[in-house]
């Protein structure tokens, strides 16, 4: 049984009205004319994890700030009924950044039937970075990897992080720490004896900003690795890294550590 004609039209407003309201700025007062109360928006693509509920999408919303597209353009709507009450949405976006840049994504929706109309219950946001169906991983995907092989201590999931040529630089540093490191394998050995020796372990990352550059391989990210220490307990270490990326891998990585943070953490005088 095909929705009603209405029902296509009413949900093919709704999804056209997010780029309107995100742009205008009104996504703040106007939130719940496009989600449901408790709402998913996944966005792991962009290593910014899944939010739920809008207060988490504003804030998100907010957190970029001018790296925020100025143009949300959505095309190519593709609407699937389940039921009376649920359909299923893909469509495409293309979004227009402030110095011409753009980008492509995929919008896979759940949308509901409520009360005052249809809603988006979840979003997952893909981007598309490669021709004909080929996706390889952007800087945002790849920050997660590295993230989770720091995590995990697995030297097997950070060599396969870095091209064979990487660089890894530490433009704060001690005499007895590197400021460079040169190669897949002199960063791996390096990480891997760090890992024996420190006595400290991260258990996650927390994402604070993440700005990108006229290089859609290179971002900036503001973030926090949060663990455990035998000095300190737990802990916030923030920093701050530009990481690039070649074919899907890191190809330079600048890593400013607050060096008397993570001092502290490792048990050593400043």
């Amino acid at each position: 049984m095909a929705l009603a004609e209405q029902d296509r039209i009413d949900i093919t407003d709704l999804i056209n009205l997010h780029g309107h309201l995100t742009d205008t700025g009104e996504l703040d007062d106007r939130a719940s004319e496009l989600f449901t109360p408790d709402v998913t928006y996944d966005v792991n693509d962009f290593g910014l994890g899944s939010l739920h509920g809008i207060a988490a999408i504003r804030e998100a919303a907010r957190a970029l700030g001018e790296a925020n597209p100025v143009g949300h353009h959505v095309t190519n709507i593709v609407i699937t009924r389940i039921d009376d009450h649920s359909a299923r949405v893909h469509s495409k976006g293309i979004g227009v950044k402030a110095d011409g840049t753009a980008g492509s994504v995929t919008y896979d929706d759940l949308v509901t039937r409520r009360p005052g109309g249809w809603r988006i219950h979840t979003r997952k946001v893909t981007a598309r970075r490669g021709a004909l169906g080929k996706r390889e991983a952007g800087p945002r995907q790849v920050l997660e990897r590295w993230r989770q092989a720091a995590i995990s201590q697995s030297a097997e999931d950070m060599g396969r992080v870095y091209t064979m040529d990487a660089i890894h630089e530490f433009p704060f540093t001690r005499p007895e720490l590197p400021s460079r490191l040169e190669g897949r394998d002199e960063i791996v050995s390096w990480a891997t004896a760090a890992w024996k020796t420190a006595a400290f372990k991260y258990d996650r990352y927390r994402t604070l900003a993440i700005h990108d550059t006229h290089d859609p391989d290179t971002i900036v990210v503001e973030q926090e690795a949060l663990g455990t220490s035998a000095a300190t307990g737990e802990f916030a270490l923030p920093n701050i890294v530009v990481l690039t990326v070649r074919n899907g891998q890191i190809a330079h990585l600048h890593d400013y550590v607050n060096i008397l943070a993570a001092t502290a953490v490792m048990g050593r005088e400043s």
